[in-house]
């Protein structure tokens, strides 16, 4: 058994289609504290609704000492996010997916920098960068969550996968041997690659690090064989959707995200 998979149960049970939630196992790990994840039903809650899904997320928070739970609604739904909303869940973050359907090694620009595969001398440079790095994600564009227990969650994620012994899931560096300017952790499956987590020293040049990241592993992707690539980002990171436009990607998959606080919790701020 998966000690980190997500265990999803009925929000209610006289009502299992307005969705399920689960803890999650690996954020708590990180975070020292528990935090859910709801993910809506084929038949959502509705504004009469209101009093009883508020109750029962306050009855799973008091049983299961949650003190965030975390949803996403789709972009074109904004019914069910002012529902959401009324019912004190407080938007975080709009998501995209970037899709590149097909690689043309014709359309990639010339190398300037270069990319390679990670080395176990490389794994404090990465950590420190994916420490400091970032100021998107749904942990980080959240005001009452602890900005240090987010850039945490980001260093345990890429220092599991550079434990990982996976031909399938990729760590690439940006930077001569040596010299870690930044990092991307890719997933293959198939002929397709998912972008997972990238991030560039955001005091060393980032728009031109940031861009060749990018290209560079479109570059070493083909090498692997994967002819699509996908990724998900914060339609508020504009930097990375310039970056994605450049390269040929487009976007799709528009979603709100949305996050909901514990009362009175010991961990987040008021």
């Amino acid at each position: 058994m998966d000690l980190f998979r997500p265990e999803y149960e009925s929000l209610c049970a006289s009502s299992p289609d307005w969705g399920k939630i689960a803890l999650l196992p690996w954020d708590e790990k990180v975070f020292g504290f528990p935090v859910a994840d709801f993910q809506l039903g084929p038949n959502p809650p509705r504004f009469q609704d209101l009093q009883s899904f508020a109750s029962a997320l306050e009855d799973f928070s008091a049983r299961t000492k949650a003190e965030l739970v975390s949803t996403h609604a789709p972009g074109h739904n904004m019914s069910v996010t002012a529902f959401l909303e009324r019912a004190r869940f407080s938007l975080v973050e709009v998501s995209l997916v970037a899709t590149l359907p097909r690689i043309k090694p014709g359309s990639l620009p010339p190398r300037r920098m270069t990319l390679r595969k990670a080395l176990p001398v490389d794994r404090a440079g990465i950590c420190d960068i994916a420490s400091r790095a970032f100021q998107f994600g749904r942990y980080h564009t959240d005001p009452q969550f602890p900005r240090q227990l987010a850039n945490e969650r980001y260093v345990s994620w890429i220092g599991n996968a550079l434990g990982l012994l996976n031909p399938h899931n990729l760590v690439f560096v940006l930077g001569r041997p040596g010299e870690v300017l930044g990092f991307m952790d890719v997933v293959i499956c198939d002929s397709h690659a998912d972008l997972r987590l990238a991030a560039v020293d955001p005091n060393n040049n980032p728009g031109i690090a940031g861009f060749s990241l990018y290209a560079e592993t479109l570059r070493a992707l083909l090498d692997q064989g994967v002819k699509s690539v996908s990724a998900k980002l914060a339609a508020a990171n504009t930097p990375a959707m310039n970056i994605f436009s450049m390269l040929g990607f487009h976007f799709s998959n528009a979603e709100t995200v949305l996050h909901w606080h514990a009362s009175r919790p010991s961990n987040l701020r008021s």
